[in-house]
């Protein structure tokens, strides 16, 4: 958001090609002063994207491109439409809600958890044995389908399994048995879907990539 009286990037320009560096009152040297301006007119220098981030770009563009099928124009100016091919129907999920004899078992032992839902979490040495055995295959590009997932209320989170797509993006040493997958659309889906997922519910798998992996694998 900008205040009332902000000029913009386009003034901020137009201002800094009028700027002329004055000694009678600068506070800063000339060589400060021109570099200011050049801030003002050009912005702050940006990192050019790695090769990384260039993929991720191509690789979503090409996925929209791949199920648009045109845009159609309003002849009174409104808001065109967009029509996209459908995408294969979501696997089938078997989830069903817990029920409430089973989750009074389950919580019985422990009252903190009346409203907890779950898995056991994986000891320090399941998780050492997971990130080694993903050490092979776990790159940015690699085709990977999604085979288990923690439990959800509503069933989101088990409805992925089945779903194949595309490893994002890697984690943090501290998410080391976690990764990022960008889900491959299904049904209706439009924007895209990206998840955190754990190492031990992802499986590589052979398919072919939509845009090839430019980088050192």
């Amino acid at each position: 958001m900008t205040e009332p009286d902000d000029t913009g990037p386009e003034g901020g320009r137009a201002v800094a090609g009028r700027l002329v560096y004055d000694t009678s009152f600068a506070t800063v040297d000339e060589a400060t002063f021109n570099e200011l301006v050049a801030l003002m007119r050009d912005g702050a220098p940006r990192k050019p994207p790695t090769p990384e981030a260039v993929w991720r770009r191509a690789y979503h563009e090409a996925m929209f491109s791949r199920r648009l099928v045109g845009v159609q124009h309003d002849l009174f100016g409104a808001k065109p439409t967009t029509h996209m091919h459908k995408a294969k129907p979501v696997p089938v999920s078997d989830w069903k809600p817990e029920p409430v004899e089973e989750k009074l078992a389950r919580i019985a032992s422990d009252r903190n958890a009346t409203f907890g839902i779950g898995r056991p979490a994986l000891s320090e040495d399941e998780k050492a044995a997971v990130i080694r055995g993903a050490a092979n295959w776990l790159r940015i590009g690699q085709r990977v389908r999604l085979v288990g997932s923690f439990a959800s209320y509503d069933g989101r989170a088990e409805r992925r399994v089945g779903r194949k797509g595309v490893i994002w993006r890697l984690c943090s040493p501290v998410f080391a048995d976690h990764t990022y997958v960008y889900l491959d659309p299904v049904g209706a889906e439009r924007a895209e879907k990206i998840a955190q997922v754990e190492l031990r519910d992802v499986e590589p798998i052979e398919d072919g990539l939509l845009v090839p992996v430019p980088f050192p694998a």
